[in-house]
């Protein structure tokens, strides 16, 4: 890592802590706030159909679409490769830092920088029926932290769980000496406009803590950052040391979003094979987007900001259910361009889901799945925020994050159709059906090594030529034969960074999960676009969705429990 020498943000002032006027974001009416509902279904529909009419509507069209698509995936392929390579050294170089001396070698030449020590970091740990033994672990990656005395952390419980205050009480206990401060918050059930979950948690935690610590005590919130904490977490021992260093030294520090690369690794090993690959996969791609140059960063599930630029846009929302995102967003459409997400290199382990049986896990993997993809819901704010004229934020940027938003749900459902079809069933068309795809679509004038299957010489019993060693491939078939190349560096990468095998694992049986790689189509289909068409759906009907919280644990080790959403209301209210 090359340490950069930027100089050190200004202090706090009252000017700053102003806030944003608030962005009106609601429909006109019930109907328009519907059709916004329904934006992202719409553009899902027509990517994933276009195979089917276009063949026949606009060849032309599909044809150079296709052609663009299939680029597309094949120079991103090869990058996410690359990216991921340049991420694992970062993140191998970042874990042999010693922070405080690099600060100190910064802060050398810049004698009115802030002592190493003046930030505190506050991490919330929202949680519903958590076990003590599953939050312990989060808490105890957190003590071991360098620099855990100036950790403040915040238990945010739900007033509704049985049990509740006995469960911090007895966290508190145990782990309290080790921190700055850590106390307990309990949010109350029923409030009205509220939807239950992690965002409304949050922010009825953090608004307890701003009345306990800054308005009571006194206490500076400039010289504070907010971890979104998820309650299976497992922190890299210096990663708050390095969130430290970057605060310090960010010259945006309270314009600036901190994103660990987060790994599910902490469980891989024992879920069942087929959930390895979305699994594994999702980290890998969460890592390769903080290195992507150009890419457009969001924060995910466990990732920090000043408390400062939390408090100016009103913490979280309380009725959004995908709250990382969309609280990005909120930063960014109220603050303007400065708002930024930037890598943290540390690894941080996450759990999968793990239940109590193979297919039950299936099933409970598919409903974290559908939860997930209901970040579709910021695909209309970000169109409305970006109509909206009141955002200080640039119409460049407003565009850019818009179609960021749009672009990963409506291919999150809609690229599987586009890759397993898109060069295969408008040639289908094409043949028997009475479509006109243009001549240079349908050439195959590249021949490259594999082996081509003759179904039809096979029927009729010519086995002499049914086989053969070569390929005659058109433009969008070359593109997916050469994704071949780094989708198997892309499983030995995932494959690496799982972690050490574990004991109870076998090496055979370890190697036979790759026995399962050529079931990635089905297993994407599955558990990917299907529940991105199941949430999509379920959003442009007015439907609630039924959140349940991801039943995760270890082999030795299994929670599960539920809570209910119904009534999510419209987009922008």
């Amino acid at each position: 890592m090359a340490l950069r020498a930027l100089e050190p943000a200004p202090d706090p002032s009252p000017a700053i802590l102003r806030r944003p006027p608030e962005l009106a974001l609601h429909s006109r009416s019930p109907f328009r706030a519907r059709l916004w509902d329904a934006l992202p279904l719409a553009v899902s529909l027509f990517l994933a159909s276009s195979i089917v009419w276009a063949p026949f509507s606009a060849p032309v069209v599909l044809a150079v679409g296709l052609v663009v698509f299939f680029l597309y995936w094949l120079i991103r392929s090869y990058s996410i490769v690359v990216a991921c390579v340049v991420g694992l050294r970062r993140i191998s170089r970042w874990e042999k830092i010693h922070w405080p001396q690099a600060y100190s070698v910064w802060r050398a030449s810049r004698p009115a920088a802030a002592q190493w020590a003046w930030p505190r970091h506050l991490v919330v740990i929202p949680n519903y029926k958590e076990s003590v033994e599953g939050l312990s672990r989060t808490v105890a990656a957190l003590a071991a932290q360098g620099n855990a005395g100036q950790l403040v952390v915040v238990m945010a419980m739900e007033d509704r769980e049985p049990g509740a205050h006995a469960k911090a009480a007895e966290l508190i206990l145990r782990f309290r000496s080790q921190f700055a401060d850590m106390f307990a918050t309990f949010h109350p059930h029923g409030i009205e406009g509220e939807t239950p979950g992690k965002g409304s948690n949050e922010a009825w935690a953090l608004r307890d803590a701003h009345a306990r610590l800054i308005v009571e005590d006194g206490q500076d919130i400039g010289r504070y950052t907010v971890t979104s904490c998820d309650a299976d977490a497992v922190f890299h021992p210096r990663h708050f040391q390095a969130l430290n260093f970057l605060f310090l030294t960010e010259p945006r520090r309270y314009r600036t979003f901190w994103q660990p690369t987060i790994f599910n690794s902490n469980n891989i090993w024992d879920i069942p094979a087929p959930l390895r690959i979305p699994d594994g996969l999702s980290g890998i791609n969460r890592l390769s987007n903080l290195c992507l140059p150009g890419s457009v960063r969001f924060p995910t599930s466990c990732y920090s900001l000043s408390w400062q630029m939390l408090h100016e846009v009103d913490y979280w929302d309380e009725e959004v259910i995908p709250e990382d995102w969309h609280l990005y967003l909120k930063a960014s459409y109220s603050l303007g361009d400065e708002v930024r997400c930037e890598a943290l290199y540390l690894p941080l382990g996450n759990d999968c889901v793990l239940t109590d049986g193979w297919f039950k896990t299936l099933r409970a993997h598919y409903a974290q799945s559908v939860r997930h993809a209901w970040g579709a819901s910021d695909v209309p704010y970000a169109w409305m925020a970006t109509l909206n004229r009141q955002s200080p934020l640039s119409f460049r940027r407003k565009l850019t994050l818009a179609g960021a938003v749009t672009k990963v749900h409506s291919f999150w459902m809609a690229q599987w159709y586009l890759v397993t079809m898109g060069a295969h069933l408008p040639i289908f068309l094409n043949d028997h059906l009475g479509a006109e795809m243009p001549g240079w679509w349908l050439a195959r004038p590249f021949q490259l090594p594999g082996p081509t299957w003759r179904l039809g010489n096979i029927l009729a019993g010519d086995f002499s030529s049914a086989i053969s060693p070569w390929l005659w491939l058109s433009l969008t078939s070359l593109c997916i034969y050469l994704c071949f190349f780094p989708l198997l560096a892309l499983i030995v990468i995932e494959y690496r960074s799982r972690g050490p095998r574990p004991a109870h694992v076998s090496r055979k049986l370890a190697l036979a999960g790759f026995a399962v790689w050529p079931l990635m189509g089905v297993i994407t289909f599955f558990l990917a676009s299907l529940p991105a068409l199941h949430a999509q759906l379920k959003l442009a009907s007015g439907q609630g969705l039924v959140y349940r919280v991801a039943e995760k644990g270890t082999r030795e080790s299994v929670r599960a429990e539920e809570i209910e959403v119904v009534g999510v209301p419209a987009v922008g209210k």
